[in-house]
C-alpha cells in the first residue's frame, strides 16, 4: 500500500477483520470462495507493510525480494485468475458463464506472461514521494494491450456477473484504477491494489445481502397491522 509502513500494517489488520467476518458469514462454496478475497488482500498488505520497513533498513535486504515476489504473486498471478473464478462459481446464466471462463483462460494466459518475468527478469522496488514503485528489467510489447487483458479479469468480470449488486464492486475496481492511472502515474500497481483492499468492506455487506431470508407477504402483512 502506497503512504507507509503504519498505514499498511492497519488496513492489513482491518481489511484480514473483514475477511473473517466475511467467511464466517458465508452459508454456500461459492460464497466461502468469494468471501476469502478480503483475507488475500489483507496479507498482500502485509506484505508490502513489510516491504516498507525493508526498504527503510538496509539490515533487513535479505527480505526484500521475498517480499518484492509475494506481492507480485498476488497482483500478478492471484487476481486475473480468482476473481473470475470467484465470478464464475456463482454464475447460474450458461452465456454469462461462459464469458467468465473466457476471462478465466486469459488470466492463466497471463500467469504464463508474469511467471516468465519473475523467473527470468529481476523485479525491484523502491520508495518514492510515499508510494512503493515496482519495476522489473523487461519492457512487455504493445504495454497497454496486456493491460488491457489484466484489466479485463480483474474488473470487467465483477460486471458480467449476474448476481445482483455484484456490478457494484466493479466499479469500485474501475474508478480505483482510473483514480490511480490519474494522479499516481507509475504507482499504479500499489495504489490500485490499496483501493481494491479497501472495496473489501462491500464484500462483506454482498455477503450480508446474499443471506438474508426475503421477507414473505404474511410477514409484511403482520407488520403492517
Amino acid at each position: 500500500m502506497c503512504f507507509s509502513a503504519e498505514a499498511s500494517f492497519c488496513a492489513s489488520a482491518l481489511i484480514g477483520t473483514i475477511g473473517v467476518i466475511s467467511v464466517r458469514k458465508s452459508t454456500t462454496f461459492p460464497q466461502k470462495m468469494f468471501a476469502i478475497i478480503p483475507l488475500f488482500f489483507a496479507i498482500q498488505q502485509l506484505m508490502e507493510g513489510f516491504l516498507w520497513v525493508v526498504i527503510s533498513n538496509p539490515e533487513y535486504i535479505a527480505w526484500k525480494q521475498p517480499l518484492i515476489i509475494g506481492f507480485l504473486i498476488f497482483a500478478w498471478l492471484v487476481w486475473p485468475v480468482y476473481i473470475p473464478f470467484s465470478m464464475a462459481l456463482f454464475e447460474k446464466n450458461t452465456t454469462r458463464r461462459r464469458i467468465l471462463l473466457g476471462f478465466l483462460g486469459m488470466g492463466f494466459l497471463l500467469i504464463l506472461c508474469f511467471l516468465y518475468i519473475l523467473i527470468f527478469h529481476t523485479p525491484d522496488a523502491s520508495a518514492d514521494q510515499l508510494h512503493i514503485n515496482y519495476t522489473y528489467d523487461y519492457q512487455p510489447p504493445v504495454e497497454w494491450v496486456w493491460g488491457l487483458i489484466y484489466f479485463i479479469p480483474t474488473v470487467v468480470s465483477l460486471m458480467i456477473s449476474s448476481k445482483k449488486k455484484m456490478w457494484i464492486f466493479g466499479v469500485i475496481n474501475l474508478c480505483s484504477y482510473i483514480f490511480s492511472r490519474i494522479y499516481f502515474s507509475g504507482h499504479v500497481l500499489s495504489v490500485w491494489c490499496f483501493f481494491g483492499a479497501v472495496g473489501s468492506a462491500f464484500i462483506l455487506w454482498a455477503i450480508i445481502q446474499m443471506n438474508k431470508v426475503p421477507e414473505t407477504s404474511e410477514q409484511r402483512v403482520n407488520q403492517a397491522t
